[in-house]
């Protein structure tokens, strides 16, 4: 059924919502978002944090030093988020750290928590450095098999 189509009585009711973060400022901004949707629509809130492990191939021997501190972030990012949803009153949270390429993890791993909206920040940062999360967010807009709210 399109949305053109939709009769007026209907409404989108989400039941698992998927929160993209790298703990930025905008990420946190979004992550609101979605603890005020999970709260409306009495859904499953999924926190996801993904390590850009293609980021640091070109520091040598500090690779391992710099995806070990990125994977210390990433905890820290979804333990405040998922605490943060927890106190908010969101009854169904968790959140998970990902290893890989955040554009595809964060759209493959939505699909495989039958997510029906993903809330993500239009940009975001890492410590080592802006990551270029606006592609990621383009990619996800683009790719994703559900609904995507992007924060700005």
């Amino acid at each position: 059924m399109d949305v053109g189509s939709r009769k007026s009585d209907e409404h989108v009711a989400y039941k698992v919502i998927v929160a993209a973060t790298d703990g930025s400022p905008s990420a946190q901004n979004a992550l609101r978002h979605a603890v005020t949707q999970a709260q409306a629509h009495n859904a499953s809130l999924r926190v996801i944090y993904v390590v850009n492990a293609h980021i640091s191939f070109r520091l040598g021997t500090y690779q391992q030093m710099a995806l070990d501190i990125l994977q210390e972030e990433g905890n820290r990012a979804v333990d405040e988020a998922v605490s943060m949803a927890k106190s908010s009153g969101v009854q169904d949270v968790s959140g998970v750290v990902l290893r890989g390429n955040p554009r595809q993890d964060i759209v493959a791993w939505s699909k495989e928590q039958d997510a029906d909206l993903i809330v993500l920040g239009s940009h975001g940062y890492s410590r080592f450095g802006a990551l270029m999360i606006g592609s990621v967010a383009d990619y996800v807009v683009h790719s994703a098999s559900c609904s995507v709210l992007l924060v700005r």
